[in-house]
């Protein structure tokens, strides 16, 4: 099953909102809010990153997950937007569950938020 999600600004930053069911489909719990992020062919591979385990990765990019409302958002900076071909404005992300990891890509549909009522 694939959602069609939209970004929001957030600071300097765009956020991808991730609802509570989403997250623990991916192994996120609330007690692990930490994810390891993996760029490979324009596809953002997302994958809980457990607390004994943060050093190990501390050269690559590894994230928080920040409580937002009832789930949780992902703020995604510019330049990973960029290794991805995502124009935040007007393209629409793909985020799937596979083997607990969030699979996030954009999708083949896109919108302008400024003609959106």
């Amino acid at each position: 099953m694939t959602l069609k999600k939209s970004l929001t600004l957030n600071g300097n930053s765009w956020q991808l909102y991730l609802n509570k069911p989403i997250t623990r489909l991916a192994g996120i719990s609330s007690s692990e809010f930490t994810v390891l992020l993996t760029v490979e062919k324009n596809v953002l591979y997302v994958k809980k990153l457990p607390n004994d385990e943060i050093n190990k990765y501390q050269d690559m990019l590894v994230k928080k997950l920040i409580k937002r409302g009832s789930g949780y958002g992902l703020n995604l900076p510019l330049p990973i937007l960029e290794l991805l071909e995502i124009n935040p404005v007007t393209d629409i992300l793909d985020v799937d569950v596979n083997n607990n990891k969030l699979i996030i890509k954009k999708s083949n549909t896109s919108f302008d938020r400024q003609s959106t009522p």
